[in-house]
């Protein structure tokens, strides 16, 4: 019996370690597939976050081939690229020779159509031109109806870049500390003193009158803007006169409108038109209206007597730059509105403006300037 039962353990020993071992071998079978499954799985996400990862860097490698061609197009090399959050400004003794500069990147909300073609011949002051009409579109993604109530003001500030500077595209250029007004007949002031559009940071500031407000197509219409076409707008505030205008400000005797004084070194007396000029110009008006509508605000002159009535309130501004006023080698000059070149002559006693003639500008990257 007792060999009998030696015989019964050892065969249920031997079958409990068989269907251990069995077990064991199925548990390890499982979780090694799962295991497996579970590897399989992230490898696939892996590999599928590595295809999405490669596409955006492709994607982002051929904006920076864009930009960087589009900046170059401006003179801007990719080294001037990586430098522009340092300034070239001399350091003092001790000092480390760059300084950071924080940058600030501003979204628009839309740009201005402007009967100014280009920066000379734009008022350096808004409200001087009584009769000019700019039209500010806001872009697509600005809901139109951000402009609800607006018409409710009779102002607005309107912030916006000087984008035709011509350092604009250089970042590393030196920030002119002075400059000369015309007022001053070449005597300089402290750039921050003044409202030069050549500034460290090259946003403007204007006040304009509220004509118009279309919310429901997204635009504004202003009166007395002076901002070159195309600009690129930041902002619009509204112009509130209780806390904008206080009771206490003052200026330099050398600021104030235009006309204000006997003396006023920029002052136009008259302007005249010389035989068949005025002709001349309202030909040159037809012609833009039939063929730069599209690339110029022409159309925001619905007659010719309310664009030749802005060209002779323009010229009653002297536009010239202090170079231009006592180089003698200037006798005759030229200003570019709604893509029309009004050619114009000083007279004298005055000093008075008179019209020579017009034309229309045939390519909008060479407009003609005062050589």
């Amino acid at each position: 019996m007792v060999g009998v039962s030696r015989a019964v353990v050892a065969t249920a020993v031997a079958s409990a370690l068989s269907t251990a071992i069995a077990v064991y071998y199925a548990l390890h079978h499982a979780t090694s597939k799962a295991a497996k499954a579970e590897l399989k799985d992230l490898g696939k996400k892996e590999r599928d976050g590595r295809v999405r990862l490669q596409i955006a860097l492709g994607s982002a490698q051929d904006k920076i081939k864009a930009l960087e061609a589009a900046l170059q197009s401006h003179g801007v090399s990719p080294q001037e690229i990586l430098d522009l959050t340092t300034t070239n400004a001399k350091p003092k003794r001790g000092a480390k020779k760059d300084v950071v500069v924080p940058l600030l990147t501003v979204q628009t909300i839309g740009a201005i159509a402007s009967p100014y073609s280009t920066r000379n011949g734009t008022p350096r002051q808004p409200s001087l031109v009584t009769t000019s009409v700019a039209k500010l579109q806001l872009h697509k993604h600005i809901p139109p109806s951000a402009l609800l109530s607006l018409a409710e003001f009779s102002h607005v500030w309107v912030v916006f870049h000087f984008h035709q500077n011509t350092n604009v595209h250089k970042p590393t250029a030196q920030v002119k500390a002075t400059i000369k007004p015309p007022r001053l007949n070449g005597a300089a002031v402290g750039v921050l003193a003044t409202r030069s559009p050549h500034r460290p940071a090259p946003i403007g500031l204007s006040l304009a009158k509220v004509i118009a407000v279309n919310a429901d197509e997204g635009y504004v219409l202003f009166q007395g803007l002076d901002l070159v076409h195309g600009t690129p707008v930041v902002d619009i505030k509204p112009y509130v006169a209780f806390s904008d205008t206080p009771s206490d400000a003052f200026a330099p005797a050398w600021v104030g409108k235009e006309h204000a004084d006997g003396d006023e070194p920029l002052a136009i007396t008259h302007v005249s038109f010389d035989d068949g000029a005025a002709d001349v110009i309202a030909s040159a008006f037809q012609a833009c209206k039939a063929t730069r509508s599209k690339l110029c605000a022409i159309d925001l002159f619905p007659t010719l007597e309310s664009f030749v009535a802005f060209v002779q309130e323009n010229l009653r501004l002297d536009m010239r730059s202090t170079r231009e006023r006592v180089d003698p080698k200037f006798d005759d000059y030229r200003v570019t509105l709604c893509d029309i070149v009004i050619s114009y002559r000083m007279t004298q006693p005055g000093p008075g403006v008179a019209i020579m003639g017009a034309d229309v500008v045939t390519d909008a990257t060479a407009q003609p300037r005062n050589e």
